[in-house]
């Protein structure tokens, strides 16, 4: 997948309306602050992404909304990709179209690698959780729906316990269901993306990776294992047991990246799991989603930032985001106060 022109209004900081980019790797080059993230955020979000906290705050200081226009080549052809969003939530075309982003998942969009995804490992269950249930989202159109039955069925349940216990077993019947299926769905795609994962970091370090599920409860042992948590979880008002409290167990050879990894390590094994997402989306859709790395430099040494550039290299196209390009790196987007010019 291709991206061959970005047009954006009033998107954060960007002052430039148009963006024509080349195959291949592109390195975009700025000095802090001038926009480089924002730049990445915006074509993340023009292919369909999905980013944490309200949208509305992504649209420039006094203006009402923002719109990003983005036209990829696929396999299948050109595609033309539109968002718009504000205050009023978000609306998302398809070749003109209004479609859903569910509908816009059938195309490999992009994977946006960033530092903060050091809290994949750094960060609580719930980061690593997310990545789980955002990466099925991608490949599952049904699981995004099973998720939101699940959080509805979760809170109702939760309700429930914090008021009376009357009718209780409807909510364990519910939640033990759904629960199962979203089990069931997070180990198909973790049977996937763990040894991609562990190949990915074998390119960056030479101890092996591990990803592992770490479930309260099987999903076999699920209705039971409400049942017998009740009386704890009605002096709680909360359910102690489901996916909700899973994690994602991340082993470098025997130890808990989680707890024993240092920065480096930890940086890495956020990167491999970052690799694994783009290598299994492109081996879903036949071809390569956009990758997108800012700041490429954050915390690599020379030969994980080696590894890294020779994989995006690689590619149909890949943009590097850096204070400087990498070496070796001819095509140069830079950038500065949100005005963009392209090089080479």
């Amino acid at each position: 997948m291709i991206l061959i022109r970005l047009r954006q209004q009033n998107f954060r900081n960007l002052a430039s309306l148009e963006l024509v980019l080349p195959p291949g790797p592109l390195a975009l080059v700025g000095p802090n602050a001038s926009g480089k993230t924002n730049l990445l955020e915006a074509i993340f979000l023009a292919l369909g992404g999905e980013v944490r906290g309200a949208l509305a705050d992504r649209v420039r200081f006094g203006e009402v909304e923002a719109r990003l226009f983005a036209e990829v080549e696929t396999q299948l052809g050109v595609v033309r990709f539109e968002q718009r969003f504000g205050r009023g939530g978000r609306e998302t075309r398809l070749n003109e179209a209004p479609a859903s982003l569910r509908e816009l998942a059938e195309y490999a969009g992009a994977v946006w690698i960033r530092p903060e995804d050091i809290a994949l490992v750094r960060g609580g269950p719930e980061e690593r959780r997310r990545w789980l249930d955002q990466a099925l989202m991608r490949f599952s159109p049904r699981y995004r729906a099973l998720l939101s039955a699940y959080e509805k069925t979760l809170r109702q349940r939760n309700a429930a316990l914090k008021a009376s216990p009357r009718g209780i077993g409807v909510w364990n019947e519910r939640l033990a269901g759904y629960g199962a299926q979203v089990l069931h769905w997070r180990r198909r795609i973790l049977d996937r993306l763990a040894p991609l994962a562990a190949v990915a970091y074998r390119e960056l370090d030479t101890a092996p990776l591990e990803l592992q599920l770490r479930e309260t409860a099987a999903p076999e042992e699920l209705a039971a294992k409400l049942e017998d948590n009740l009386q704890e979880e009605l002096e709680r008002g909360v359910t102690l047991v489901g996916p909700h409290r899973d994690d994602v167990r991340l082993l470098l050879g025997d130890l808990d990246a989680v707890k024993f990894a240092s920065r480096g390590e930890a940086r890495s094994v956020a990167l491999a799991m970052r690799l694994a997402e783009h290598r299994l989306l492109a081996e879903h859709h036949g071809e390569p989603p956009l990758l997108l790395v800012d700041d490429f430099s954050a915390e690599l040494d020379e030969r994980r930032q080696a590894a890294l550039l020779a994989y995006a290299s690689g590619l149909p196209q890949a943009v590097l985001s850096g204070t400087h390009a990498p070496e070796g790196w001819s095509r140069t987007l830079r950038i500065e106060a949100g005005v963009w010019n392209l090089e080479g």
